[in-house]
């Protein structure tokens, strides 16, 4: 695991690197380990395959603490208040391994000294519920018309740079090998926004206003527009009902045409078994 980023995030916000001088994961941990399950019919001679599915995953990893020992023990009593957080709150941590990312719970846990009592060794069982590795990646396309200024006047921190062009007209080409879910925030001003990705439409039958902004996820199944006072309406029912917005996104080469007069935000979720 040479050069590996790999971290617990808890729902708290807090994060713990599991690579660190006084934190690491030992060589027992083994986040590449998976099983699809096989539905089958039985047959006179072998068996027809139905379909897969997946259990959730669970990993376990020896997390050993170094220090002294004051602060060993203050690092795993909070460590393990997080763990319990996450769970009496049902808001699952994030083991984090370089890009990718999976949600779980620490459901399971063993506290003992380390050899020579150097280190506290806490083995921990991280169940996974959704058993996939997710890396998000994103592009954010703008406004190609000066009318619809007001979106670039959002208080808003954007973690990335936008990037705009002559139309309402870009090609992206992701190298996921699958379909994948997606997150899309449509900013206003808009009236019933349109977007086609590979002759597919994605549109919403609503009027935004500036400062206001649409969020279709299609891993929740959720259309939810957000208002300029920071007020959650459900729109789930103004949803384009002919073509579904919830539409997977396909892997490859990616069309994207709409109007120009508003911008958004595409979020690709690539799910793999484990992580690359």
């Amino acid at each position: 695991m040479s050069g590996v980023n790999l971290r617990y995030v808890a729902s708290s916000g807090r994060s713990y690197n599991l690579r660190s001088d006084t934190l690491r994961t030992g060589s027992g941990a083994n986040f590449h380990e998976w099983k699809w399950e096989a539905d089958t019919v039985r047959l006179r001679l072998g068996e027809r395959v139905s379909a897969f599915s997946r259990p959730a995953a669970e990993y376990e990893a020896t997390l050993s603490l170094f220090g002294t020992s004051k602060e060993k023990l203050a690092q795993l009593e909070e460590m393990h208040d997080d763990f319990e957080l996450d769970i009496r709150n049902l808001t699952p941590g994030r083991l984090i391994w370089n890009d990718y990312y999976i949600e779980c719970y620490a459901t399971e846990s063993s506290t003992k000294p380390g050899e020579g009592n150097i280190q506290v060794d806490n083995t921990v069982l991280f169940w996974c519920p959704y058993p996939f590795w997710i890396k998000e990646e994103t592009r954010s396309f703008l406004p190609t018309s000066s009318e619809s200024e007001p979106f670039l006047d959002y208080p808003y921190d954007y973690p990335y740079d936008y990037y705009s062009g002559g139309s309402g007209s870009k090609i992206w080409v992701t190298d996921f090998p699958f379909k994948s879910d997606f997150r899309m925030t449509i900013y206003g001003p808009a009236v019933d926004p349109r977007i086609l990705i590979n002759d597919h439409a994605y549109q919403v039958f609503d009027n935004l206003a500036a400062a206001e902004y649409i969020v279709i996820n299609s891993k929740l199944g959720t259309v939810v527009k957000t208002t300029a006072t920071g007020q959650k309406v459900n729109v789930f029912d103004l949803r384009n009902k002919e073509e579904s917005v919830f539409e997977q996104i396909p892997p490859g080469k990616l069309a994207l045409d709409w109007s120009g007069t508003f911008g958004f935000d595409l979020t690709l979720y690539e799910e793999r078994s484990e992580p690359r």
